[in-house]
């Protein structure tokens, strides 16, 4: 029989993991817009002072040209991907990669690196490692939010933490696929032609605002 911790932790992690959207198979985690989180796993333990290592295939399995990654003309392609760290719990909303760099480093490469030192300055609790991603699916736009859990330990907090956002109202607005393209039990096609969808009505923050002063 639970005890009441027990039963807390439980409901803890259900609930964490309503929130995530996308499909975990065989290791990787299928986002429902084009890109596919190698690692972290969901509920893979971080501990402040630690890097905690992220990889992103962003050639959908092998199935998009190198260029999707690059802003060019391509019918489906990324325009942005960007990672927040956030805690409801905590108050929590830290900055992990934004901007263009993360498509556009390791140019070549198929699967993009963060090698994030988790902050010292951070209090332990129940984090999601959260993906933005701003994308076309045959010229349909995509933005779709992938919260990934994971507990973060901290015994002893210290120093001062940079790079904070204001933490946003939870759930938030996003237009993702129904499911992702690349997962090996879609029912959308990986590869052209693709069929027209409906266009989405899409908020996106003002260009010359931070996203996560409205997204994250």
């Amino acid at each position: 029989m639970l005890n009441a911790y027990s039963s807390f932790l439980l409901l803890t992690f259900v609930a964490l993991f309503q929130n995530v959207t996308g499909q975990y198979i065989n290791g990787q985690f299928f986002t429902q817009g084009l890109s596919i989180i190698d690692s972290p796993s969901p509920q893979n333990p971080g501990h402040a002072g630690s890097p905690i290592p992220i990889a992103i295939d962003v050639s959908g399995d092998g199935k998009l040209p190198a260029s999707a990654t690059s802003n060019g003309s391509d019918s489906t392609r990324y325009e942005l991907l960007e990672i927040y760290l956030v805690s409801a719990e905590t108050k929590i909303n830290i900055t992990v990669s934004a901007g263009p760099g993360l498509l556009a480093n390791e140019s070549g490469s198929t699967v993009k690196h963060v090698n994030w030192p988790i902050p010292t300055c951070i209090p332990a609790g129940n984090y999601n490692l959260t993906f933005y991603e701003t994308s076309l699916f045959n010229n349909t736009g995509v933005f779709t939010i992938t919260p990934i859990p994971i507990p973060i330990s901290n015994a002893s907090p210290s120093g001062q933490c940079t790079d904070l956002n204001t933490l946003q109202a939870q759930p938030q607005s996003s237009n993702p696929l129904t499911q992702s393209p690349f997962a090996p039990n879609s029912t959308l096609p990986s590869t052209p032609p693709y069929p027209l969808l409906t266009p989405p009505r899409l908020r996106e923050p003002a260009m010359d605002s931070p996203r996560c002063s409205r997204w994250c």
